[in-house]
């Protein structure tokens, strides 16, 4: 039977060093202070007295028994800070695995997509290289636990959390959720299996999942949903909301505060955006996507915009709308052809079709339709109107909105301009 699980990553040697030093110390003190308690009380009993005797301090031991635990202390709480930072050091070329808890079993996901999931479900990695595991839960609060890395997390729901670890041993590993979770706690069981670079790279390819990879989905979620109207890939190009070039990492100036850009960051502004708007940029522009998503879709979207450039190129290069490969477009009629051109070029993001109000007017019973501007004027909302706000949305804004439109000038022809806006008059 072992006293300790096995020692099967970096720091877990220097983890118990400190561990057993904390333990020594604590045992060493108790003994000394318990021990000379009782050793007192046999020693000076009062026997038949009936008054105790008056017994003056001594400077030296006072100053000893203060000095030497508080010393002890401060050793132990630098040795244990080194120690947090070693746990959660991110290099640089760290495989990056997304890890779900739910009751009562472990997903993992890795960048290609494959899954493992369900009870006794295997975590691969491969031997010596730095592993980041994002971690966070479905429905109540769990804790991922795995005793031979010296690492555990908690799982908490609406929450990303990670930890890191450098496996050093071959081996398959015992996994544990340490936070009671309800009935079948006991049996949310995972195994972490430690294997070779190159076998590692032979499972990861085997089987190809049927799943789309994170960056795939996020990348297609990026389009579908309009954020490429108003947040650019590329370095220095600033739209209406910042660009997620070099995102990863960066710190946002928010409020007078500075912010480190992690994933619970970009989740945060995601469900809440105007929580979260930084220093140069206009509030009230981007629609809060709180009920909008799925767990699985809010967190590709999230792991798109932070990984978007480690993903292999190819992947960035796929366009997302696969459908419009497959079908006849000029079968379609108008309208048809608009509607995929509205779900294509962004206008979803902003603009609804139920008469609820995003960050421009809606698009239900628009046509037709008396505007009031900014400036005090006013139109009414023809095929002339509706092509001039989206090649120059700037030059006449709606009262009770704000300029946040990108002009569409040179990137539809004129084809494509009149089926949105024959979708648009089609909005009833």
């Amino acid at each position: 039977m072992k006293i300790v699980p096995d020692k099967a990553s970096t720091i877990a040697n220097f983890f118990d060093a400190v561990n057993l030093g904390v333990f020594l110390a604590s045992l060493f003190f108790t003994v000394a202070i318990c021990g000379t308690m009782v050793w007192f009380a046999f020693k000076y009993k009062a026997g038949r007295q009936t008054q105790t005797p008056r017994i003056y301090g001594n400077n030296t031991l006072e100053i000893i028994w203060t000095v030497v635990p508080t010393v002890v202390v401060i050793i132990l709480g630098i040795l244990g800070v080194y120690l947090r930072e070693k746990m959660f050091e991110i290099q640089p070329n760290s495989l990056t695995i997304n890890v779900v808890g739910w009751k009562w079993a472990w997903e993992f996901q890795y960048p290609n997509g494959k899954k493992t999931s369900g009870q006794n479900a295997e975590l691969v990695v491969p031997l010596g290289h730095p592993v980041k595991l994002i971690v966070t839960s479905r429905d109540v609060l769990h804790s991922f636990f795995i005793p031979a890395m010296r690492v555990k997390q908690d799982a908490v729901p609406g929450q990303y959390k990670y930890l890191t670890f450098t496996p050093t041993k071959v081996g398959e590993f015992p996994v544990f959720c340490t936070e009671y979770c309800g009935t079948r706690h006991s049996l949310m069981l995972a195994r972490l299996k430690v294997v070779p670079e190159q076998e590692f790279k032979v499972w990861l390819e085997s089987k190809p999942s049927t799943q789309v990879s994170p960056v795939f989905l996020g990348r297609k979620l990026y389009s579908d949903l309009g954020c490429n109207a108003c947040h650019s890939l590329k370095e220095g190009e600033r739209l209406v909301g910042p660009s997620f070039y070099g995102l990863k990492g960066s710190v946002r100036e928010i409020k007078g505060q500075k912010v480190e850009v992690d994933e619970n960051y970009v989740r945060e502004s995601i469900l809440y955006p105007n929580q979260f708007v930084v220093e140069g940029f206009q509030a009230n522009v981007m629609p809060s996507y709180l009920g909008r998503l799925s767990d699985e879709e809010l967190d590709a979207l999230v792991y798109f915009v932070l990984n978007f450039l480690e993903a292999p190129s190819e992947e960035l290069v796929k366009v997302s709308l696969e459908q419009e490969e497959k079908m006849d477009l000029a079968s379609l009629s108008p309208v048809e052809r608009g509607k995929i051109l509205y779900e294509q070029k962004a206008c979803i993001g902003c603009h609804s079709l139920d008469g609820s109000k995003l960050v421009g007017p809606s698009f239900k019973n628009l046509y037709g339709s008396q505007r009031k501007f900014q400036d005090g004027t006013s139109a009414i909302a023809d095929e002339e109107y509706l092509k001039a706000s989206i090649l120059y949305p700037n030059k006449n804004i709606v009262e009770g909105y704000v300029a946040a439109m990108p002009s569409y000038e040179g990137q539809l022809s004129d084809e494509e301009l009149n089926d949105i806006i024959e979708f648009i008059k089609a909005q009833k």
